[in-house]
């Protein structure tokens, strides 16, 4: 039997909306920082930094400042296809890890800081409060 759910109780379960700041680096796949990938670098400091979470997702065509294509279709010339690392956190944590991160990229990519919103379960906050 499935217990039911009163309308108060689904009320309290309903995720709620708060404001965030979202981070967005854009490198190459091939740029270096101290003799490793600089993807992999701009994401463990944003794990040393405190940053809750980050997603890397590696694109298929792209073209920056040089205007030079970069591009999987070429499997010739497969180079620097694009990295975009995206992070959620509270705008105190992005900002440091921005300024950070823009450090280690020099002119090597793209730091971009958004404001966004997240959902979080009322639930968990109310018991984060409580302990």
């Amino acid at each position: 039997m499935v217990p039911e759910i009163t309308v108060k109780e689904c009320d309290r379960m309903k995720p709620e909306l708060k404001p965030a700041m979202k981070l967005t680096i854009s490198v190459g796949e091939d740029e270096r920082h101290a003799h490793h990938p600089l993807y992999r670098e701009v994401v463990l400091a944003l794990h040393k930094a405190g940053i809750v979470g980050a997603t890397l997702t590696k694109g298929i065509m792209s073209y920056g400042v040089q205007r030079r294509l970069h591009t999987i279709n070429n499997e010739i010339h497969m180079e620097n296809l694009p990295i975009i690392i995206e992070a959620v956190d509270e705008r105190v944590k992005v900002e440091r890890a921005a300024a950070l991160v823009a450090e280690m990229l020099g002119d090597h990519g793209l730091v971009e800081i958004q404001p966004t919103m997240i959902a979080c379960d009322k639930q968990d906050e109310q018991e984060r409060s409580e302990s």
